[in-house]
């Protein structure tokens, strides 16, 4: 159904539309994840390699008729052009894009504002919240402590936490355990943010629906101390399912699997450990904590649509440090194709010229495969949950020429904050990743926008 590319594909094309700006990198660049051979131009902001534009300037298969370099034109016009209708119909201030083939960025795109008011456009560097995403990020340091032999998935968290910081839980008067690998995979039975008020010690889910961006435990302030104090949110609730019965997303499941690991960091903090994985051990050196006080170069500042009259104003203030792991860390576009390769090469088993992936294969291989329970039949976008990660995986169609998933493979996640959305996407048959970040507050069918600019660049 997806052809391989086997070609060197080199999309040698700047493009700048209305406030956008656009970095092309051929396959054959200097470095997988580095911008060191570009240069920028101060004239318009693009960003291109002076190598590129005098040699690069080739047909795709080596023909000299011109078509492929057409072709490589086509797939950024189709790409930029439905971006734009998409930031337009969303209403979307600024978003920024980028899609990373065979090991190599090939494409990062921005438009519109990161500050609307002092007109600070996006740029290829922008940072901002990736909300959900960090539970991806949080799941590789999960895969790492799994692969050093320092966590067992499958054992009770029991043995990691006391009494005091979670207590016992039940159902139907039993009790039961919870393992890292439920927590994980949403199937922990704890809820989400809360929307009502369950005071009756009754086992339902009706109180704990996901009613993101409307209940009042989404805009807290309050600065917590350490991952663990803030199992004080939800720690004494009572769960909204049997344990790996029932697929339940929630956000403070993370912020458990964060005090387990804090558990194991002789005194050190969570996020102080994270920062330090994610800095030192995955080079990412432009995602961070979601903290106010810092200064932190390119960040955007986030925005939300008043509810009664649709206009946009600032995002309201917000701590997230009771979820780090959840949904509390910044990044940029290159960040994050950086880390979707870390991703893909590991589950691939590591890059052509020999290097081994981060996590080994039979690891990742978990991660990236759906968890009963968690596959939704009617949703063929998700196919199910793994371990950190949305999964679709040999999906197939039940009936002939109907809908069917895009892809046969594809690992993913979306994120929703305070003033942001994001999605990655990662398809190993190309050794594809794209990702997108946006400073606007629940953008709509950004999974499928995703998707769409996956297809361009696969077809």
């Amino acid at each position: 159904m997806f052809r391989h590319l086997q070609r060197k594909v080199v999309l040698a094309i700047g493009v700048a539309v209305g406030s956008g700006a656009a970095t092309l990198v051929t396959l054959n660049a200097k470095s997988a994840n580095s911008d060191d051979t570009l240069k920028v131009d101060q004239k318009n902001g693009d960003k291109v390699s002076d190598e590129l534009v005098a040699n690069n300037l080739k047909p795709i298969n080596g023909n000299d008729n011109g078509q492929d370099v057409s072709r490589g034109q086509d797939i950024i016009n189709s790409c930029v052009n439905r971006l734009s209708q998409w930031r337009q119909i969303n209403g979307i201030p600024g978003i920024v894009v980028g899609v990373s083939l065979r090991g190599q960025n090939v494409w990062v795109y921005s438009e519109g504002f990161a500050d609307i008011e002092n007109g600070v456009k996006c740029n290829d560097r922008t940072v901002m919240r990736i909300a959900s995403i960090s539970k991806s990020m949080t799941s590789a340091l999960l895969a790492k402590l799994l692969q050093e032999g320092k966590l067992d998935l499958d054992q009770p968290i029991s043995q990691y936490l006391t009494k005091d910081q979670f207590p016992d839980k039940f159902w139907d008067g039993k009790k039961v355990d919870i393992t890292l690998r439920q927590l994980a995979s949403h199937l922990g039975g704890i809820r989400h943010y809360k929307k009502g008020n369950n005071n009756n010690n009754k086992n339902t889910t009706d109180d704990y629906k996901l009613a993101e961006f409307s209940v009042p435990e989404y805009y807290l302030k309050e600065t917590f101390p350490s991952v663990t104090e803030s199992l004080k949110l939800f720690k004494d609730d009572p769960l909204v399912a049997k344990p790996g019965e029932k697929y339940n997303y929630t956000t403070f499941g993370y912020t458990l699997i964060s005090a387990v690991i804090e558990s194991q960091l002789n005194g050190e903090k969570f996020e102080k450990y994270l920062v330090k994985f994610l800095r030192n051990e995955l080079g990412l050196e432009h995602t961070y904590l979601d903290q106010n006080d810092p200064i932190i170069y390119n960040r955007s500042h986030f925005y939300v649509k008043n509810e009664n009259s649709g206009r946009m104003q600032n995002a309201p203030y917000v701590d997230n440090s009771y979820k780090w792991a959840g949904g509390g860390l910044l990044s940029n576009v290159y960040d994050l194709l950086k880390f979707g390769n870390i991703m893909l090469y590991s589950y691939k088993g590591g890059t052509a010229d020999g290097k081994p992936g981060f996590i080994r294969k039979d690891i990742v291989d978990q991660m990236w495969t759906p968890l009963t329970n968690t596959r939704l039949d009617w949703d063929t976008r998700w196919g199910g949950y793994g371990l950190g990660w949305g999964v679709i995986r040999g999906t197939q169609s039940k009936f002939s020429y109907c809908s069917e998933p895009m892809f046969s493979h594809i690992f993913s996640h979306t994120g929703g904050a305070i003033g942001a959305s994001s999605v990655i996407l990662i398809e190993p048959n190309n050794e594809l990743v794209v990702t997108i970040i946006t400073n606007l507050q629940q953008v709509g069918a950004i999974y499928e926008m995703g998707l769409y600019i996956a297809q361009q660049f696969t077809n």
